[in-house]
């Protein structure tokens, strides 16, 4: 399984919403294959190890960039939902 599929189907399994996204269809479709395998615990658990506080504001700000450029019409944020919670 490629990185997209493994990180995609660790998405699934915490629950998140999983959108497989790139320019070229036939890797959007192969990031989206992640319901034919599932991450063992141990798996699991390394993965969830990879984040820290540090990694969350990492991605926080790649997450308000893509949100913008992706949903915004004016380039403003105004009414997008850019809290980002872990559970």
């Amino acid at each position: 399984k490629s990185p997209a599929q493994i990180l995609g189907r660790w998405c699934v399994q915490h629950g998140f919403v999983y959108m497989p996204k790139s320019v070229k269809l036939e890797r959007m479709v192969e990031n989206g294959e992640v319901f034919d395998f599932e991450l063992s615990k141990e798996e699991m658990e390394e993965l969830d190890g990879l984040t820290s506080p540090e990694t969350l504001k990492a991605f926080e700000g790649l997450y308000r960039k893509c949100v913008n450029r992706d949903t915004t019409k004016d380039g403003t944020l105004e009414g997008v939902k850019m809290d980002i919670t872990i559970d």
